[in-house]
């Protein structure tokens, strides 16, 4: 196979004088330098990345390949960069990224200029036996700017081994490895200070077993403060629904800590924070919800019968106006003097120094002994509740299983460093199956609930459009017949959680010999 070798150049490395020297040797012809401004996208939250991919716009092409590798994965033209995931042209690339990208905008990193030359290798006949491309990277298409990488690729030609074999010969003895340890993704962005994986919505906090409860638990509130700080910047300017979620997930988990990492703090700080953070959850409650219902219309429309899919459109065009008018709301309280002084008293907590002698009556524990406590505590209420709903299906009890099992899930996640990660993993997939079933469950019925109040607040035009409300009418009971599937399922899912392996994993983790 004639795959191309790429070499890396060393910073100060002249790759054209390597070209003019092989020119006493090999009769070459240098073709004209082309030049490609490049960009490369990711996600805000690098999952693209995470998946060891690094995607690029080089022209009017979109090129995917994995990181320390040179031959790309897929290739597929585009007329223009893509934002989201529907702007990928249909194929395999699309396919591939499809379930890591989801519902988040690509932005784009960092843009660069290619400048390359191919220079061909002849024979005594004036046949081309090789092909060398001389590559410079710079910040911008003047030549005069700095070079950020330079490589030095061999095309070989069918039926010209032996050229190729010399020629690489040559360029080692020149100093030139074909052996990549570096990626120049990692060069070209920090030459624009960014850095890959440098935000996670995901807690990665590192705790020492014999910490202070109250320590502990002020490390956790400050990598979650810090989360909610990132992603507000992003809200207003409405580039996706995954900022406002993770800024949501943030909150919500600030509040579980402050109710769940129990008495460690004053009892009136803690009571005025959860009232405080409350408050902040409650600003966005009903943008997040019209989020909801845009990001599933497809889904919401592919339930319809096909003579119905065009007449909910009107529906989707109110709610969209409507998450118009939250959303302005939403940044209007996030500008509040209220808003402002409840995170700069809250930052101003959660920097005090600890005193030497807390009163809080768990505060003297350390935080395995606390956590271990806590998340059993949990998990054995969580189970008497699994019991108690099998003898009775209630929706009632079912949305408060879910709340519970969310709490359950924050300690996990909060305290994860303490324990055994293969353990943990084990018993939080058990703990997302149920989460997810419940979840579902729940959004289905708040959905249905929304729908048969909605005719209510549409607009006259479309009270009067009998296909608008018979198009609603047949979505709330397709809603109605998913909630009964997944009810269906439940049985199962509560007994996995509540199987003797995970009591035995919960026991052996949180329980003290």
């Amino acid at each position: 196979m004639n795959i191309p070798i790429k070499y890396n150049l060393p910073d100060g490395h002249d790759g054209k004088q390597l070209i003019d020297e092989l020119s006493n040797t090999y009769a070459i012809k240098t073709e004209r330098s082309i030049l490609k401004r490049m960009a490369i996208y990711d996600t805000f939250d690098w999952r693209l990345f995470d998946e060891s991919l690094v995607l690029t716009v080089s022209g009017k092409s979109l090129l995917l390949r994995k990181l320390f590798k040179t031959n790309n994965i897929h290739v597929a033209d585009i007329s223009n960069p893509p934002v989201f995931l529907k702007d990928l042209p249909n194929g395999e690339l699309k396919k591939l990224l499809k379930p890591i990208i989801k519902m988040r905008a690509l932005f784009k990193l960092v843009e660069v200029y290619s400048r390359s030359r191919f220079h061909r290798i002849l024979n005594p006949n004036d046949k081309t036996v090789a092909r060398l491309l001389y590559e410079e990277i710079r910040s911008t298409h003047d030549k005069e700017s700095p070079v950020l990488a330079a490589y030095l690729w061999l095309h070989p030609v069918k039926g010209y081994s032996k050229y190729s074999r010399n020629l690489s010969k040559r360029i080692n003895e020149a100093g030139l490895s074909a052996d990549i340890k570096d990626d120049i993704y990692f060069k070209l962005l920090a030459s624009v200070n960014k850095f890959p994986g440098s935000y996670s919505s995901r807690l990665n906090i590192k705790l020492d077993p014999d910490m202070r409860p109250d320590e502990a638990a002020k490390i956790i509130l400050r990598s979650l403060l810090q989360v909610m700080k990132t992603n507000e910047a992003y809200i207003e300017n409405d580039l996706d629904t995954e900022f406002l979620h993770d800024y949501r997930v943030a909150v919500r988990r600030t509040r579980s800590a402050l109710g769940q990492i129990k008495n460690v703090f004053p009892k009136e700080t803690t009571l005025r924070f959860k009232r405080d953070f409350s408050f902040v959850g409650k600003l966005s409650n009903q943008l997040r919800d019209l989020d909801v219902y845009l990001l599933k219309k497809d889904a919401y429309k592919a339930l319809l019968p096909s003579v119905l899919r065009d007449d909910i459109d009107p529906l989707f065009d109110y709610l969209s106006n409507k998450r118009s008018k939250a959303l302005k709301q939403v940044v209007r309280s996030f500008e509040s003097n209220k808003y402002s002084q409840i995170f700069q008293e809250w930052e101003k907590f959660l920097n005090e120094l600890q005193k030497d002698a807390p009163t809080s009556s768990n505060a003297d524990l350390s935080i395995l002994t606390l956590a271990q406590k806590r998340i059993y505590k949990q998990y054995r209420s969580i189970v008497d509740s699994i019991n108690q709903i099998l003898e009775n299906i209630d929706d009632k009890k079912l949305h408060a299983l879910r709340i519970e099992c969310k709490k359950l899930r924050y300690l996990m996640e909060f305290f994860f460093s303490l324990f055994s990660q293969k353990k943990m993993n084990t018993l939080i997939e058990q703990l997302k199956k149920l989460q997810n079933k419940l979840g579902n469950l729940n959004d289905l019925f708040i959905q249905q609930e929304y729908l048969l109040n909605i005719s209510e607040e549409l607009p006259a035009t479309h009270k009067k459009n009998k296909r608008v409300l018979v198009s609603i009418g047949s979505l709330i009971g397709a809603l109605d017949g998913k909630m009964r599937v997944v009810k269906k399922s439940l049985f199962k899912t509560f007994t996995d959680f509540a199987s003797p392996l995970n009591e035995q994993l919960f026991r052996e983790l949180f329980v003290s010999k």
